[in-house]
């Protein structure tokens, strides 16, 4: 059992075990990844992935066209200039 809670760097919550989907741009293209392992905030759901996994995630970036995607999305893009004219 542990002994120390592990606590979230930007709202102070409990970490518990559980998944997040990251959204990574890798070489330029939007890669969207689901189901990652993570310890995620009880409070704000922040994210923090082991080491161990970062590194699976890296090599899976870097053969990512080996696999195929469980769908594909069709994201909008938008430019921060037409904040001014909002």
């Amino acid at each position: 059992m542990k002994d120390k809670v592990d606590r979230c760097d930007l709202c102070g919550g409990e970490l518990e075990p559980g998944q997040t989907t990251l959204e990574i741009w890798y070489r330029g293209e939007l890669v969207v990844v689901r189901d990652v392992p993570a310890d995620v905030c009880r409070q704000c759901g922040e994210a923090y992935l082991s080491a161990a996994v970062s590194e699976k995630l890296d090599r899976f970036l870097a053969q990512r066209h080996r696999y195929r995607p469980e769908q594909f999305l069709a994201v909008p893009q938008y430019s921060a200039v037409q904040l001014e004219t909002a």
